[in-house]
């Protein structure tokens, strides 16, 4: 039982939850950039949180299936079509042998999330079959998957296996404006007083240069007083970093483990998912959270997956 992939889009990899646990060893966790969405695909198709997807950055594959199987698209719109005809986001697909599924680039989000009924079959490193371009780990031999190859797939085990049909009309929709909510970090009173009001008053840009690994964001500079290179601490995904240049740095799930930047801000697990539909130019803005409110909106967004 196989996948063709025709088309392979911008940047398609095999991607689960990532390899937590190796950070110590500075071993980025990497695993899906939106995270939620990735878990919400797992859900519509009651898989394990944790099963391989395909994540699809900016421009959608175009596949061909060899057998019949179900299917649930999430995270941003690409557009997705069986066969030429239009399908549903955040609902459960069902395809037959030699369907074709296509699709087209998003103009909202940057990332779209394709699970699939049966598991994937990729490479484990450390636990985790996750794509790390970096390094060439997991997936299939490391890399991006290109037109021409093929996605080998197995029945996925399970006692009671029952898609889901609820309509998930996500409150959070994607758009090209963001507002992620924040803690100080560490390293935040090496902000002037200044800057402070600034990074909270401001609207930041996304910058082309930005990925897997990280989002630059362009704006008002943030000063640093008495900037020097702290020595290296851990860092986590969604650390903001400040170099002396004053742009923010925003650390993704393909980021590294230790660094030398001041760490000025620490987005909240509740928001870390929207990271990954960051797109060049979208705007950004920031907003403090205490850690009670950030610990109850946890729990919401994750009450979501309770059947």
């Amino acid at each position: 039982m196989s996948i063709e992939i025709i088309s392979s889009g911008l940047q398609t990899t095999i991607q689960d939850l990532g390899r937590t646990g190796w950070r110590h060893m500075g071993i980025p966790e990497s695993g899906g950039a939106d995270k939620f969405s990735l878990k919400l695909a797992n859900f519509l198709l009651d898989k394990a949180f944790n099963s391989p997807v395909l994540e699809c950055t900016l421009t959608g594959p175009s596949l061909k299936f060899s057998t019949s199987y179900s299917l649930a698209i999430t995270g941003a719109d690409m557009n997705p079509k069986i066969n030429n005809k239009k399908v549903k986001m955040n609902k459960v697909i069902d395809v037959k042998p030699n369907d074709i599924l296509t699709m087209d680039n998003c103009l909202k989000g940057c990332r779209t999330y394709i699970a699939l009924s049966e598991d994937i079959l990729a490479e484990d490193f450390l636990g985790s079959v996750s794509t790390y371009l970096a390094a060439k780990l997991g997936g299939i031999n490391g890399l991006s998957l290109k037109g021409g190859s093929v996605i080998d797939t197995k029945p996925y085990e399970s006692e009671a296996m029952q898609t889901r049909n609820k309509d998930f009309n996500l409150a959070r929709s994607f758009k090209n404006e963001w507002k992620l909510r924040v803690f100080e970090g560490p390293e935040y009173d090496f902000v002037n007083n200044t800057s402070k009001e600034n990074i909270f008053s401001s609207i930041f840009s996304v910058s082309n240069d930005s990925n897997r690994m990280g989002n630059r964001l362009e704006g008002k500079d943030i000063e640093l007083t008495n900037y020097t290179q702290i020595v290296s601490c851990p860092m986590s995904i969604g650390t903001i970093q400040c170099p002396e240049n004053g742009s923010p740095i925003i650390l993704g799930c393909d980021s590294q483990t230790l660094g030398g930047y001041p760490r000025i801000l620490q987005i909240a697990a509740v928001d870390l998912h929207l990271i990954g539909q960051l797109r060049p130019n979208d705007k950004i803005s920031f907003e403090k959270i205490t850690f009670n409110q950030a610990r109850e909106e946890l729990k919401n967004l994750n009450s979501l997956f309770q059947a």
